[in-house]
């Protein structure tokens, strides 16, 4: 064998070719890594995407419906299924049933580049895989803590408050505050002897001063106490003469101004917050009493209930006089009247039933009615339904008034609701925004309306602009944390919070936490 011949002799290469080029063709060599390189990479990519909305698709399916959903051959309902598994899968199969078989020839193949670029692939994949699955099903809601359950269903929800960075929960026994960021337990305080609260003012974050009604039982609200919302010491109890005897769990106690402003049954009474020492009273347009007050900073209204009319009075807060009263007559006493805001001031009247209608008004500050508009009527999927204006049981709102607008959610047609908002100075309706589902629970948060979209099979927080109604989705969380119909919703401590009417061991929780999403931009 000549020496020379081993000149032509090449090591077989593994870098990203299996064959050797001939002599010269550098160009070739390169353009045919080149390509094949890039096949690596996109044959990664395919098959990481894949295989990602499998592992998503399924994973959800498990974890949100048990591994069923849809509806059988038989005819039997497993429930809805989540979101975006189903493109999520045949997406998954569509690209998958090619590229992953390519991908494990490749990892086969000599090559230790090839393999390089198809491990890259995969990784781009997944995390492409990951941010459609995202967009497809939506983002997933932290769920920041929840309250241990109550030892028995009977121990119900009266009312909640907000306070600061608590959330302050009365129960029949008892109320307990916690911390609305991290769910620490901060104090509580037990109901006299065997009495239940029954009642609950209304209360904001800037407040620290909140109002127990209580009896010996639900129908026999008594009794008053005076709660300091910063520590849970009892202030005082019982300083008021004949409180009203109702069972109302709203309406008939409020805090204005460091005054307790309490309903009794010969008027209402003005009481100091700190000392219970009672300032003034207030009694009545003759042949009619005083059914509903509510108060919001130094303003103070109340409802005075006669014969097919009524009475809506404005008063001060430290004096208890009376700076206006407006008159309203009925054709019947079957109308439901309802303060929707105390600053304006604005009232509903509505009246149920098949010729039932709902109005509006709106005082100025000397008790001139501004506007007067028909809240009913409002056009939804072919029928026709109301503004909800009626009490909430202490649970959150059903309408707000914020930037010169009165927003509220519609009652109920055809499985769904609408967000309406009106105009306040001449009651124009300026949009009306259906609910791809029922909506019960509302608060107002930064300046937006958020809300609880009752989806299956997991529920959906979103957002409403009060100026458009435009809504957008902020994320979803599970049903598990939310009673249907017997919930609300506040804001405080960066953490959106549930409070649910009842709960045990196997139940919802009393209180729930949901993480407040980044707001975008």
């Amino acid at each position: 064998m000549r020496a020379d011949s081993f000149l032509s002799v090449h090591r077989q290469a593994e870098i990203g070719y299996d064959d050797v080029p001939e002599s010269g063709g550098g160009r070739t060599r390169t353009g045919k890594l080149a390509v094949r390189l890039i096949i690596a990479l996109v044959v990664g990519t395919a098959a990481g995407l894949a295989i990602m909305l499998q592992v998503k698709g399924w994973g959800t399916l498990i974890s949100e419906t048990g591994g069923s959903c849809g509806t059988s051959d038989q005819g039997v309902s497993y429930g809805a299924c989540p979101r975006g598994i189903a493109p999520a899968l045949v997406t998954s199969f569509l690209i998958g049933i090619p590229a992953v078989p390519a991908a494990l020839v490749l990892v086969f193949r000599k090559g230790w580049a090839r393999r390089g670029f198809l491990a890259v692939g995969v990784a781009c994949g997944l995390f492409a895989g990951q941010s459609l699955f995202a967009v497809w099903h939506g983002a997933d809601l932290t769920v920041a803590w929840v309250a241990p359950g109550d030892s028995s269903p009977e121990l119900t929800t009266v009312g909640a408050w907000t306070s600061g960075q608590s959330l302050i929960r009365v129960r029949v026994d008892e109320a307990v505050s916690y911390d609305a960021a991290t769910g620490r337990r901060q104090w509580a305080l037990t109901m006299p002897g065997i009495d239940v609260a029954c009642g609950v003012s209304g209360t904001s974050s800037d407040t620290t001063l909140g109002l127990i009604g209580y009896g010996q039982d639900s129908t026999d609200c008594g009794n008053v106490m005076a709660v300091d919302l910063r520590t849970g010491r009892r202030l005082w109890s019982d300083p008021v003469k004949d409180p009203h005897t109702g069972s109302e769990p709203t309406g008939e106690l409020a805090v204005a101004s460091g005054t307790a402003i309490v309903l009794t049954d010969d008027g209402i009474a003005g009481v100091n917050g700190q000392d219970g020492v009672q300032k003034w009273t207030l009694a009545p347009p003759a042949e009619c009493s005083f059914q509903q007050l509510a108060a919001s900073g130094g303003s103070v209204v109340a409802i005075a209930g006669c014969n097919s009319a009524y009475y809506v009075v404005s008063l001060d807060a430290a004096t208890g006089k009376a700076a206006w009263r407006y008159h309203v007559t009925e054709p019947t006493n079957s109308y439901q009247y309802q303060i929707l805001s105390t600053s304006p001031v604005v009232v509903s009247d509505a009246l149920s039933g098949p010729r039932g209608t709902s109005k509006v008004r709106v005082f100025g500050a000397d008790g001139t009615v501004t506007s007067s508009f028909s809240v009913s009527g409002i056009p939804l999927r072919g029928g026709t339904v109301a503004l909800a204006t009626g009490s909430t049981d202490g649970f959150g709102v059903t309408a707000v008034v914020t930037g010169g607008m009165l927003i509220g959610l519609t009652d109920g047609y055809g499985g769904t609701t609408a967000f309406v908002g009106y105009r306040l100075a001449d009651g124009k309706r300026l949009w009306l925004t259906a609910t791809p589902d029922e909506v019960h629970d509302l608060t107002l948060s930064g300046g937006h309306l958020v809300f609880v979209d009752e989806s299956d099979p997991t529920y959906s927080l979103e957002e409403a602009d009060v100026a458009t109604g435009a809504v957008r989705s902020l994320g979803y969380f599970s049903q598990a944390i939310l009673q249907t119909e017997q919930s609300g919703l506040f804001a405080s401590g960066g953490n959106y919070l549930i409070v649910n009417q009842s709960s045990d061991s196997s139940g919802e929780p009393p209180v729930a936490a949901i993480t407040a999403p980044a707001t975008p931009g």
